[in-house]
């Protein structure tokens, strides 16, 4: 049991290696030495634990993946039942300074870069994008019914919100100056307090976005 431990352990410490290489230098000349040395290990290491640069990259893609569910699931878990508690605990995961820093939000963007080149990205890619999208649908559909709101369509709003993130996180990208993990948190309330005011209209007065991510 100690084996797989140290196994599982030292596979997330090359894979945390990769996320700061392709930070750090982007993908076009990663090779596994960089990994190795950013991990402080031999390349032989990372050949023993991932037996290419692909399947490492894939395994990289992965492990972001599986790091934004648990941040989404444990903010579910802290929420109240209601729908309207549970589109803020999107929120608060989307921004949560574990997800949206400068260096996670640098290397996202570096592999749907890739996804045109690489079935394999886009599948993950994918997989997570129409997850996300069908729960983010539901939550809506739930906090329409709640609010006992008429004529709105729930899948739209979700779409709306899901390209709002993105695009919030590449303003922090490109401008970090510009906007920081709260204002971009208060531009979505914003948005949300348009389409529904008495759950979102009294948060959406706040401080415009400013500073930094870290």
């Amino acid at each position: 049991m100690a084996r797989d431990a140290l196994k599982e352990a030292r596979k997330i410490q090359l894979m945390e290696a990769t996320i700061d290489c392709i930070a750090a230098s982007g993908f076009a000349d990663l090779t596994l030495a960089d990994v190795a040395k950013a991990a402080g290990l031999s390349v032989g290491i990372v050949n023993f634990y991932f037996r290419s640069k692909d399947v490492l990259l894939i395994e990289t893609l992965r492990h972001l993946v599986a790091d934004y569910i648990e941040q989404t699931n444990e903010n579910f878990r802290s929420a109240g039942q209601s729908a309207a508690a549970q589109v803020e605990a999107m929120i608060d995961s989307d921004f949560h300074r574990t997800v949206a820093n400068r260096k996670k939000v640098t290397v996202w963007y570096a592999f749907w870069g890739e996804t045109r080149w690489r079935p394999e990205f886009l599948k993950i890619c994918q997989e997570l994008s129409d997850t996300f999208h069908k729960e983010t649908t539901e939550i809506f559909g739930r906090l329409i019914a709640e609010g006992g709101y008429q004529n709105l369509n729930a899948d739209l709003i979700a779409r709306g919100f899901d390209a709002m993130i993105d695009g919030l996180w590449l303003d922090m990208l490109i401008n970090p100056k510009a906007v920081d993990r709260d204002g971009a948190k208060q531009v979505v309330r914003t948005y949300l307090a348009g389409i529904f005011p008495n759950e979102f209209g009294r948060q959406s007065t706040g401080g415009a976005a400013k500073a930094a991510t870290a």
